[in-house]
C-alpha cells in the first residue's frame, strides 16, 4: 500500500461529501507480527516515522481549511512507532 502522503496525492479527500479519516497502523513494508515483537510493551516511542507525522499534519490542515465544520479522524496504532499517544502528541506539535 502506498504511504499516507502518496495516498493523499493520488486521491485527495472530498470533504464536501464525507468526514475525513486516516488510519496510521504500520510502517510501509512492515508485517504485523514483526511490529508486535518490535514495539511491545508499547510504553515508548521506538521508531519515529517523521514522514507519516508530516503527512498526517498536512492532511489535518487541509481538511480543516476545506470544510472546518466537518469532523476529521486520525486513528493511530501503537505498532506504528511504539506508543500511539506519543505519536499523537508529536502530530499535534506539528500543527501548532
Amino acid at each position: 500500500m502506498p504511504s499516507l502522503g502518496e495516498q493523499i496525492e493520488l486521491r485527495p479527500p472530498d470533504r464536501s461529501r464525507s468526514p475525513g479519516a486516516a488510519r496510521l497502523l504500520l510502517k510501509c513494508g512492515r508485517d504485523y507480527e514483526e511490529a508486535v515483537d518490535t514495539f511491545q510493551p508499547y510504553d515508548q516511542l521506538k521508531e519515529p516515522q517523521p514522514e507519516v507525522r508530516r503527512s498526517s499534519a498536512r492532511l489535518i490542515r487541509s481538511l480543516r481549511q476545506s470544510h472546518p465544520s466537518r469532523r476529521s479522524y486520525i486513528y493511530v496504532n501503537n505498532r506504528l512507532e511504539g506508543n500511539a499517544l506519543a505519536t499523537i502528541a508529536a502530530i499535534l506539535e506539528l500543527l501548532q
